[in-house]
């Protein structure tokens, strides 16, 4: 920042506020604004203007026929459709991938075939990617990733917590290896054996399902690297079985948690974060036999649901009331469910210009 003059300053304020399409071209016109637009103080810049912008949110689902896979990527629009579609080239010539969790518009994916597991750090909106250290200590198939960014090293750090033997392990991308996370107090067991889960990030902190003499959710901070529990909301009167849909997620920056079985889904949010009185139920609604899962909060209080039956295929956006075709967004009609066409999990992000290469 010492290092910019007040006229470049003005200059990345206004530009700033662009989309990442516009600032890709710019970067072409001139060593300057290529320069100006890779600055690491610029691309965090325009992450902070765009992250609470709704305009700047895109839904990004993945697609493959005959082992040829691609993505789509589109506008959250403030009514109820999804506009500007916009086909994606896999980052990979590799046949089989999994997205596990986003953050900062950067995807982490696992790629197939072949073992150790390799990882890959993409960013739809610039088309960039890395591939990242393999698992240091173990391939077990039992895991739940996620990524997050540590402000204290400036650092985007991806975590994998083992389901099973507590064998969890973390890698800051700057160093390029994983380690073990040895000091394991406060951590307690895995609720639900959900296999590559994503882990909900909020205030500087990893979020799932855990069990200790009852239901709790179990937290990991990004930075010390220390265990935490988050006691559950009171849920008196509903009768949760094993048998029910659990998990965890973050919408409108609180923390969440829902539950769901064949006749009703609910959605819990923590207003006041660490606060168990704070846990509100956002709304209860039939389920129609479908499975949901919670995606993105609007400022209006509407919320995208995947519906998980059908391997996140439909989107709908709700407040209260069911599921319908009159609510649902994604796909948008009859011709755009092909058969043969294999649709994984759509999942909202930022379009952002972090590198993921982060420096290497």
């Amino acid at each position: 920042m010492g290092t910019h003059n007040i006229q470049e300053e003005i200059i990345m304020d206004i530009i700033s506020r662009l989309p990442v399409k516009s600032l890709l071209r710019f970067k072409c016109v001139s060593e300057f604004w290529n320069t100006l637009i890779s600055e690491p103080y610029f691309e965090k810049k325009h992450l902070k203007f765009h992250a609470n912008n709704q305009n700047s949110q895109k839904l990004l689902f993945g697609q493959g026929i005959n082992r040829n896979f691609y993505f789509l990527s589109s506008s959250l629009s403030p009514v109820h459709i999804v506009k500007d579609i916009q086909r994606l080239d896999s980052p990979t010539q590799l046949a089989i991938f999994k997205i596990h969790c986003c953050c900062d518009g950067l995807f982490f994916m696992e790629i197939w075939p072949g073992k150790p597991y390799r990882f890959l750090l993409w960013n739809p909106s610039t088309r960039e990617s890395i591939i990242i250290p393999h698992l240091e200590f173990s391939d077990e198939e039992l895991y739940a990733y996620g990524l997050g960014y540590d402000s204290t090293t400036d650092d985007y750090k991806v975590v994998k917590i083992d389901i099973n033997d507590q064998v969890d392990e973390i890698l800051a991308l700057k160093s390029g290896s994983w380690k073990r996370i040895h000091e394991t107090s406060g951590r307690v067991d895995y609720y639900r054996r959900c296999e590559g889960e994503c882990l909900a990030l909020v205030h500087g902190a990893f979020h799932w399902y855990g069990y200790s003499g009852g239901r709790v959710v179990n937290s990991l901070n990004i930075s010390s690297e220390k265990y935490g529990i988050i006691p559950f909301p009171e849920t008196s009167g509903l009768q949760i079985s094993s048998d029910d849909e659990l998990g965890v997620s973050v919408l409108g920056g609180m923390l969440c948690v829902y539950f769901s079985n064949e006749i009703t889904f609910n959605l819990w949010a923590m207003k006041t974060y660490g606060v168990k009185k704070s846990w509100t139920n956002l709304f209860t609604i039939p389920t129609n036999g479908q499975h949901p899962t919670p995606m993105y909060r609007f400022s209006n209080g509407e919320v995208l649901l995947n519906d998980m039956k059908y391997s996140g295929r439909d989107v709908y956006r709700i407040s209260d009331g069911s599921f319908g075709l009159s609510n649902r967004i994604w796909p948008l009609n009859s011709d755009d469910d092909i058969d043969g066409v294999m649709t994984y999990i759509g999942i909202v992000y930022t379009e952002s210009l972090i590198n993921p290469t982060l420096g290497h």
